[in-house]
């Protein structure tokens, strides 16, 4: 299950099974990907938000 999460500091987490996968920083566009394999894996399918 991949989860969406954006902070009071504008910094956007996305998480894949519980794990951090990738970090974006809104204001300067920075990003970083932790799990590249599940990244790669995940990009063409849309990303959808549970609630």
């Amino acid at each position: 299950m991949v989860f969406k999460e954006k902070t009071t500091y504008n910094e956007l987490y996305n998480y894949l099974n519980g794990n951090l996968i990738y970090k974006k920083w809104i204001d300067t566009g920075e990003s970083k990907v932790f799990d590249v394999m599940a990244y790669d894996k995940y990009t063409m399918k849309s990303i959808t938000e549970n609630e």
